[in-house]
């Protein structure tokens, strides 16, 4: 087997919605404002050609080719090693320098260890977790064949050009998918443009995709690239696509058609090669259906779909998912990694999990936090049944099923923790907010307050 390697990325954030990611190798990486730019950050306080990233060996090296400058620490610099957890900043945009392990160069997925409770007369709460063979791809944990199947499957598509829908419920794992597809497919070195369909108002939404020229509408002082145009040769994830105004569908489906956008308020036709992934966690067939969501776009975007299992559907997966986010906490502090009971173990095995791997993972470092012990208990995480009480007493809707009752119960929890603040909750849940309403007008929830 071939050694693991580090691998090296950059992230960058260009707007509320939209997030950029590039994987370094060996080849040197232009940062700038121009279409030539690998990294194109769409500010006018960009250069043409900003900076530039090389490698040496093992290392990676920053620099600056810029005449507003390149800062790192609030000093500018003219060269810089890069060394991980790095940020530097140009122009408005605070870019992240990030290395990790690289798995083995293998078909196979690699292996980790994970853990499973121990055998043993015992009581649970004095048993602890033990370690076994658990996969692990594209940040994917699991032992379960539906998982298994899902990583083969994410091999399979990265080596088309397709577009690909991902469905699934929130929380479950969707962009972690979009990320392996992309990290399988000849794209790999090129860009990767997330778009948060759901996080962008609707009047803002046309520019963040297709871009917008100068005095395009109010508030636009100076030329800016779309989502598109960042994109260019790699890969744009539409995350939400569900919540992508009507109005503005054709005119997607024309850019992946014609491969060709014209920024809002141009004139200029500007060809665009980028691979599309789409997420949902909505039913778009039931979309098209009720007419709120177009079915030409819908058979575009979907030529390959995958679904994504909710936690609850492969509940073997609940414990060795505990102990990495265990292990991941733990390397992040000075304190020693925590420990799981066989009593916490069966407690969160149990759990519906509506928030699915990331609830699982907010309620782990919730734990860590709280808890004063090195092995965490099942009352360390009676939060969980805390919030399930907090239902203001009310008996269960018997209209719903086990799991609506369990979302609900999830919505019901952090909205409380975030005092009722719709936005903050719709970000904590992973959903947008109109979503959350559409939510909350079917459990009937009522808003304590005007609307945040």
């Amino acid at each position: 087997m071939i050694p693991a390697e580090k691998s090296a990325k950059l992230t960058v954030s260009i707007s509320n919605g939209m997030s950029i990611e590039i994987r370094l190798g060996l080849r040197e990486i232009k940062i700038g404002r121009g279409r030539e730019a690998d990294l194109q950050l769409p500010d006018p306080s960009v250069s043409r050609l900003h900076a530039r990233i090389f490698r040496v060996g093992e290392q990676y090296f920053l620099s600056d080719t810029s005449k507003n400058g390149t800062f790192h620490d609030g000093k500018r610099i003219t060269q810089l090693l890069l060394e991980g957890g790095q940020t530097f900043q140009i122009g408005p945009y605070r870019i992240h320098f990030s290395r990790e392990e690289l798995s083995a160069s293998s078909a196979d997925p690699p292996t980790v260890s994970s853990g499973v409770q121990i055998e043993s007369s015992a009581p649970a709460t004095s048993r602890k977790t033990h370690p076994v063979s658990s996969t692990i791809a594209f940040g994917i944990i699991g032992k379960t064949p539906v998982i298994t199947n899902l990583i083969g499957s994410i091999q399979r598509v990265g080596t088309s050009d397709l577009p690909v829908l991902i469905e699934g419920e929130t929380g479950s794992g969707k962009e972690l998918v979009s990320r392996g597809i992309h990290e399988t497919s000849r794209r790999k070195d090129r860009p990767f443009v997330v778009v948060n369909c759901g996080a962008i108002s609707p009047e803002l939404i046309e520019s963040e995709l297709f871009g917008h020229e100068k005095g395009a509408f109010t508030g636009a002082t100076a030329q800016r690239r779309g989502a598109f145009e960042v994109a260019h040769g790699g890969t744009l994830f539409l995350d939400e696509i569900g919540e992508l105004p009507l109005p503005l569908q054709p005119k997607l489906l024309r850019v992946l058609e014609q491969k060709e956008i014209k920024r809002v308020g141009g004139n200029e036709t500007l060809l665009v090669d980028v691979r599309i992934l789409a997420a949902t966690n909505r039913n778009l067939r039931e979309e098209v259906s009720k007419k709120t969501f177009r079915d030409d776009l819908y058979f575009r975007i979907s030529t390959i779909t995958l679904p994504v299992p909710p936690l609850r559907e492969r509940r073997e997966d609940i414990l060795p998912l505990s102990l990495h986010f265990l292990a991941d906490f733990g390397s992040g502090t000075d304190r020693p990694a925590r420990e799981l009971s066989g009593s916490a173990a069966e407690f969160l095995g149990a759990q519906d999990w509506p928030g699915n791997v990331r609830e699982l993972r907010n309620a782990i470092q919730r734990a860590v936090v709280m808890s004063e012990e090195g092995i965490l208990q099942a009352e360390d995480f009676c939060f969980l049944l805390n919030a399930q009480v907090s239902q203001r007493e009310s008996p269960p809707d018997l209209s719903l099923s086990r799991w609506e009752q369990s979302e609900k119960t999830n919505i019901l929890a952090e909205l409380s923790r975030q005092k009722w603040n719709k936005t903050r909750t719709a970000r904590e849940l992973g959903i947008a907010k109109s979503t959350l309403f559409e939510k909350l007008k079917k459990y009937g929830i009522r808003l304590q307050e005007s609307d945040r």
